[in-house]
Parts: C-alpha cells; sequence; structure tokens
C-alpha cells in the first residue's frame, strides 16, 4: 500500500518513519540513567501493599514460580477460567503450564491448579464460586494491578498472584509474584543490581497512581465517544473500579479483524484480535495524548471507510 494523505495523519507511512503505540506505556522517553532513582519509595509501596512478595525479571517468571511450587505432573492439569470465559489465552501462560502438565479450560477431576487470568483489567467475577472445588488458585494480574471487583476479592483469593510492571507502568522489565500462602520473601530470583533496577525505575510512578488511573480512564472514555459512530462498542462494561488495560471493543460482525490487525500493526499500533469473540484490542494507557488517541481513531476509521 502507498502512503495516503486522510485526516491530516500519514497512513501506511514508510517503514523507517512509523511510529509506535505499544499496549505497555513505555516509551524511549522513559529509559532513565543510572541510578538516578531512589528505589525506597517502590519497595516501601510493596511492602505496605503485599508484604509477602518476591521480584522477578518479567510476570512470566512469576508464573513459572508459583506453578513450580506445586509439584505437578504430567498426567495433573491446571484449569484455566477467564473473566470472558472465550478461548483466548495468551502463550505466556500456556508455554509456562506445558512445562510442567497439561492445561484445560474446565475444571475435571485431573485439575491440580486453577489459573484464573483477570483479563485486560477485568476481574473475573467468579472467584467465590471457584473456592468450593477446594483446589489452589494462582490469580494473573498481569493487567490488572489497579483494578478491583465487586467483592473486593482480586488478589486475595489466590495462593499466588502476578502481576506484570510493563503493562502498566512505563518500565522495561519487572514481574511480581505475591503470595498468601507460602513465605516467598527468603527466594533470591534476582541479583541485587536487577533487582533494585527495577525499583529504582519503578519509584517515581508510585506517586502518580492516582492520576495514572485517571487518565488511562479518560482515554478509555475518549476512544468509546469518538469510536461510537461506526458502531464500535466496549465488549465489557466498564464499571467503578475497573482500571483497563486495554480498549477491547466489538465491532460489526463483517469486519475482517485478521486485516485490521495487519493494518493497524503495520502503522506502528500494537493490537491484536480478541480470538474467537467479534473483538479487537488497542492501547489505551496513561501516556497516551489526544493527538494519540485521535491518530488510532482515524486508523480505524480509515480501514472502515477504505478497506472494508
Amino acid at each position: 500500500m502507498n502512503n495516503t494523505f486522510f485526516r491530516n495523519y500519514i497512513i501506511n507511512p514508510s517503514v523507517e518513519l512509523t511510529p509506535t503505540i505499544r499496549i505497555s506505556p513505555f516509551n524511549t522517553e522513559n529509559i532513565l540513567p543510572p541510578g538516578c532513582n531512589n528505589g525506597d519509595v517502590a519497595k516501601e509501596y510493596l511492602d505496605y501493599r503485599y508484604s509477602n512478595y518476591v521480584i522477578t525479571a518479567k510476570g512470566r517468571d512469576a508464573i513459572d514460580l508459583a506453578l513450580s511450587y506445586y509439584h505437578l505432573t504430567e498426567n495433573d492439569v491446571v484449569s484455566i477460567i477467564t473473566t470472558s470465559d472465550n478461548f483466548y489465552i495468551s502463550s505466556c501462560v500456556t508455554k509456562c503450564i506445558e512445562k510442567y502438565c497439561s492445561w484445560s479450560r474446565v475444571i475435571s477431576e485431573r485439575t491440580k491448579v486453577i489459573f484464573v487470568n483477570h483479563e485486560f483489567g477485568y476481574p473475573c467475577q467468579k472467584l467465590y464460586n471457584l473456592q468450593k472445588y477446594g483446589l489452589p488458585i494462582i490469580e494473573d494480574c498481569a493487567h490488572s494491578f489497579m483494578s478491583v471487583d465487586e467483592s473486593s476479592l482480586i488478589g486475595k483469593v489466590g495462593d499466588f498472584v502476578i502481576y506484570s510492571f510493563p503493562k502498566f507502568f512505563p518500565i522495561q522489565i519487572g514481574g511480581l509474584l505475591v503470595s498468601n500462602k507460602a513465605d516467598v520473601t527468603k527466594l533470591h530470583v534476582l541479583d541485587c543490581h536487577t533487582e533494585q533496577y527495577i525499583l529504582d525505575n519503578l519509584s517515581p510512578y508510585i506517586p502518580l497512581l492516582d492520576s495514572i488511573y485517571a487518565s488511562r480512564l479518560d482515554n478509555y472514555k475518549y476512544l468509546e465517544s469518538q469510536l461510537s459512530a461506526l458502531g464500535i462498542r466496549p465488549y465489557f462494561p466498564l464499571k467503578c473500579n475497573i482500571c483497563p488495560g486495554v480498549f477491547l471493543f466489538e465491532w460489526k460482525a463483517n469486519i475482517n479483524y485478521s486485516l485490521l490487525k495487519e493494518f493497524m500493526q503495520k502503522n506502528g499500533i500494537e493490537s491484536s484480535v480478541f480470538y474467537g469473540q467479534n473483538a479487537f484490542f488497542i492501547p489505551v494507557h496513561h501516556n497516551l495524548k489526544q493527538n494519540h488517541l485521535d491518530y488510532m481513531i482515524t486508523l480505524i476509521n480509515y480501514f472502515y471507510n477504505d478497506l472494508c
């Protein structure tokens, strides 16, 4: 496709001139020189909020660490429960599980662990009912650092709770394994330098949590209002105390989502199909300014007007 000038934006730019908008709020402006921050702010916050935790390099490392606690065998099953009940599951999750045993989307007699994925910042509302099985529960809160469910159970039911810092903060690495059962504070997962680097880079954003939350909501509502004319609607209702990880939306049944994904990514937008559903997701993080939001909105309008 050739370059196109559409509503004051360049569509299909040259590769070397393509902008980049990611699901994570991280961008090159967030690269900090060594030792420019004091990690005590983040350390004090994590100690106060979680107490029993260990920092990892990535969220998937925290998943791996949690699974290793159960001594699973190849005949065991980890049953994955999600907010939407859709079959779409990130390979980051399934590949971790496959190192230990099989996984399934239903709970069976072979199930040894229930893995709850709070999708895209939207808490799974089944936590209370899942407790009746008497099975260990791991909660994946990778996108749900600030989301709270109606019963305030998120992050409190699981033996272990997983977080991924780059999905919420503009930093490059960092995962968190929180334990409501075993003592993980004495685990040495990272060397001291790497752990300090994560704390130093996390610290500037802890005092900004309220503004980060508010900005995500503002961006979400702006996208919702501006895209509604195309028949686009949020996939999940945005209830009180939800901090969305992405803008996940439903569209018309005849939309070619695979083609939309290819087009959006070609134009620099990290996005994807919510496979198995008539839905798609784009970034919504707090570092997006109105011109970034308008760029994504323009791309979607161009796709709808000229490619469908």
